[in-house]
């Protein structure tokens, strides 16, 4: 090596310790350590091309280095835009939404409590230590790193498949009762309806982390028996509601890591072909009458389509303001009106208050359905995707049974309804407004999706 090679090194060497140097100013000012590696990488691009131009203009190795630094700007302004940009944020109208709907459960509650039943504070008192239980485990969702999560999907799902098949065994076969596992000091786990939160969001991390190439045989056929497992379980339970909930979100989650909405299509097709024989031919509780019977309201009003009639007169005769709290003494639905909560508003407050709510309700799952473009992290956004479709399904029919012209099945008003399903569902908020706080410091070059050579490439362009 001669001379002038070594003076050309030297010269190179601390061109990269000028701009090495400038980083460190400008990533000391970003709190967000995750994403400094992405700061150094592009703006020492940058640097690196605006140096290299200079040099072919004629300017010094150490000339053009100063120049390219002159022209980014001061190191701590630059540094303080960098972190306004990747910091954690908070999604207040979420948010806000979020304790609005809890504060109208624990309304409806006490009035329930107090003023329909006058059975002092027993309903009131248990239901707003679910919502004090569900807003800790928003909280904890929402601070905890849920990228750490991923490193738990196999057992997450482990566990969960677990809890399905020995819940049967162990708990009460009676009615519905054989999918809630009883804990000590009277507390119970609704196995199905947390497999419901929970197995996809395993599913998709259990994915998206072993199956960085793309799609393929392997992962379709590793994905099918992932979900084929639980939803055995689920229907050794005959919990066809959960099962067809959670068979709904695996195949939309399907479609969306394959990006083969077609084939994902024709599968949802052939799935509920295969359901419906399924039902017709294990029909034990006369699940198709029930299904039915929205379409034959006018006939034996005692029968299945009581509670139906019941719902549609409470509606037709609450008018714009409600009947208060002075409801007949002999009203059997008054005594089922935790179980719709939606019914209940109508009647105390009437059709204006129903009006805003479902306002209010439509707002609050556009606002979540707006999150998903903003997530670039592909974990993230499938949590997002998973937790707002199965919150957006249960809000929907919950609000379609206030009409009286849908059946009546064992879905709970979420984040409204009475019951310990709610501290799930607040934990699954938590986790989904964790998901959009971090989503300026997550660093995409550790996305879950990249290849071994580096290259981050989505699965619809592999």
């Amino acid at each position: 090596m001669n001379l002038k090679q070594v003076k050309e090194q030297g010269k190179q060497k601390e061109k990269k310790e000028q701009i090495q140097s400038y980083l460190d100013q400008i990533c000391g000012q970003v709190r967000a350590r995750e994403v400094h590696n992405d700061l150094r990488e592009e703006l020492g691009n940058h640097l690196e091309e605006m140096t290299y131009d200079k040099e072919q203009e004629g300017f010094t190795t150490e000339a053009a280095a100063t120049y390219a630094i002159e022209q980014m700007g001061d190191p701590a302004d630059l540094g303080k835009r960098m972190h306004r940009i990747h910091r954690h944020r908070m999604h207040w109208g979420l948010l806000a939404g979020v304790v609005g709907m809890a504060l109208i459960g624990m309304v409806l509650t006490w009035i329930y409590t107090n003023s329909l039943l006058d059975l002092g504070n027993e309903y009131s008192s248990v239901h707003l230590l679910y919502t004090s239980m569900g807003m800790l485990a928003m909280l904890f969702c929402l601070f905890f790193d849920y990228r750490k999560w991923i490193k738990s999907a196999w057992w997450v799902y482990i566990l969960m498949n677990v809890l399905l098949w020995i819940t049967p065994v162990i708990a009460d076969s009676y009615g519905s009762l054989n999918r809630m596992l009883i804990l000590p000091f009277g507390f119970s786990i609704d196995v199905t309806t947390s497999a419901l939160w929970i197995l996809p969001l395993a599913i998709g991390g259990i994915v998206i982390s072993h199956f960085r190439s793309g799609l393929n045989v392997q992962m379709i056929f590793t994905y099918v028996a992932l979900v084929a497992l639980p939803m055995v379980l689920i229907y050794q339970i005959s919990d066809w509601v959960r099962l067809s909930l959670f068979g709904c979100i695996s195949l939309l989650l399907f479609g969306w890591i394959t990006r083969k909405w077609l084939y994902t299509l024709i599968t949802a097709c052939f799935c509920g072909a295969a359901a419906a024989v399924l039902l017709l031919v294990t029909d034990q509780y006369s699940r198709f009458e029930r299904l039915s019977v929205v379409f034959n309201l006018d006939q034996d009003s005692k029968g299945m389509e009581f509670m139906n009639n019941a719902i549609i007169d409470i509606v037709k005769t609450a008018g714009w303001w409600g009947n208060g709290t002075n409801i007949p003494i002999g009203s059997t639905l008054k005594y089922l009106y935790l179980s719709y909560p939606g019914v209940m508003l109508i009647d105390v407050f009437g059709w204006s208050a129903c009006a805003l709510f479902i306002v209010g309700i439509v707002w609050f799952v556009n606002t979540l359905f707006k999150i998903l473009p903003r997530i670039q992290d592909k974990f993230g956004s499938m949590i997002v995707l998973s937790v707002t479709v199965t919150l957006a399904l249960q809000l929907s029919y919950s609000v379609a049974i206030i009409t009286g012209m849908v059946p009546i099945m064992s879905i709970e008003f979420p984040l409204i309804g009475y019951g310990s399903h709610v501290i799930l569902e607040y934990a699954m908020i938590g986790l989904l407004l964790g998901v959009y706080r971090r989503k300026d410091t997550v660093s995409l070059s550790r996305n879950y999706t990249r290849t071994h050579t580096g290259k981050s490439m989505t699965l619809s362009e592999r």
